[in-house]
């Protein structure tokens, strides 16, 4: 599971809600029997209600819906409906702050320095990329650090964003140092977190190519659903806690922890080296901390966000034109087996939303108990297909 460092205590609101993350991953991730399918149209209005009901603010809640929502129609249950009740327990906890405003500590022509104050991402982020597409009309290339964010979410709504406004966008983000996950090759303990990253291109017809990914070698929720369905995880994924390898997720869950290996080949050197290099970058730009954890270091994210505009190098004409002929010459490539085409970033989310669209959102039954119990709590009428469960 993530952690604080060594010697904390686990009672604090970071093994707390780590510990609500975990199990909603070891639930969620397992297969759906009987879902309940709510329609979209439905299902963001009513978590718009329940995040305004718990206490964030009209705009906060609208926002934080559309992504929360989206997150579980692509698929990406860790980052959807799960997040509901988790936010409001952040917010409740002064982990999140309702109604922060970002405030830009240093700016030139290309650059912003800026602090979210522990705001949502939903509102920051946007917030942060309306200001650097401004500055790209004049701007070759446009950098933004940001220090204290509210949780980030999927690192890849906010490069889409960028992308659908014909930007090539790279973006980078840690936890700021308090959350230990990854293990150094070589070394026996978990020495940073999962540092994920996220890039995007724009395409024609408004469609982009979109990627996001963390550094380590396994996400964490299917470490969960492997430790609840007492199955291994895939060789070379994890350490015992003396550093020997391991299949057993269990590791992960028990004292001392075992650790996750970064991603990539050659014993995780590139991958770790890649993890680095996202650790170095945010920390030094953003005025946010890497690893080992400060006593004055929040548990929050901070980042970096890069855009480009390609009218200022070779023309988006040509970005796209190029992109495109690569992605074709990708899928005409010859299969090794007939019955598996093959699949690009992208492309499962696609198929997920589409379905999403026209079936409803499926919930499993512990996502649905979940949001029916926060309804009762906050006094919030469920949606139409959730009234009769």
């Amino acid at each position: 599971m993530e952690r604080l460092n060594r010697g904390k205590s686990r009672d604090t609101l970071v093994n707390k809600t780590l510990r609500l993350a975990a199990l909603y991953e070891r639930k969620s991730n397992n297969s759906m029997k009987n879902p309940i399918h709510v329609r979209i149209e439905r299902l963001r209005p009513f978590v718009e209600e329940l995040l305004s009901a718990g206490g964030f603010a009209a705009e906060e809640a609208k926002a934080m819906a559309h992504t929360l929502v989206l997150s579980e129609t692509m698929g990406h249950t860790s980052h959807g409906m799960f997040r509901v009740e988790r936010s409001i327990y952040f917010l409740r906890k002064g982990g999140v702050v309702s109604n922060a405003k970002l405030e830009v500590v240093q700016e030139t022509s290309s650059s912003i320095t800026a602090d979210a104050h522990c705001g949502v991402a939903p509102i920051v982020i946007p917030a942060l990329l309306e200001r650097m597409t401004a500055k790209l009309q004049t701007q070759a290339v446009v950098c933004a650090a940001l220090a204290n964010c509210g949780h980030i979410g999927r690192l890849g709504e906010w490069v889409d964003h960028a992308a659908h406004a014909g930007f090539a966008a790279l973006l980078v983000a840690t936890f700021n140092g308090p959350i230990l996950y990854v293990a150094p090759p070589g070394g026996k303990q978990a020495v940073t977190g999962t540092n994920p990253l996220a890039f995007a291109f724009p395409l024609t017809e408004n469609r982009i190519f979109s990627v996001d990914m963390s550094t380590c070698a396994i996400a964490f929720g299917k470490i969960g659903v492997a430790h609840q369905a007492k199955t291994q995880v895939p060789p070379g994924c994890l350490q015992d806690p003396e550093g020997h390898p391991t299949t057993d997720p269990a590791v992960i869950f028990s004292e001392p922890h075992g650790a996750i290996l970064p991603m990539g080949g050659d014993q995780g050197y590139k991958g770790f080296a890649l993890s680095m290099f996202i650790d170095l970058l945010v920390a030094g730009l953003s005025g946010g901390h890497a690893p080992p954890p400060t006593k004055d270091a929040k548990l929050n994210n901070s980042l970096t966000l890069t855009l480009w505009n390609p009218k200022f190098f070779a023309g988006l004409a040509h970005m796209q034109s190029e992109a495109e002929k690569y992605i074709d010459f990708v899928r005409a490539c010859p299969l090794t087996d007939p019955q598996k085409p093959i699949r690009l970033p992208g492309d499962r989310s696609d198929a997920r939303m589409r379905e999403c669209a026209e079936q409803g959102v499926p919930l499993n039954e512990d996502v649905v108990q979940n949001l029916l119990r926060l309804a009762r709590e906050l006094n919030v009428m469920p949606p139409q297909e959730l009234q009769a469960v």
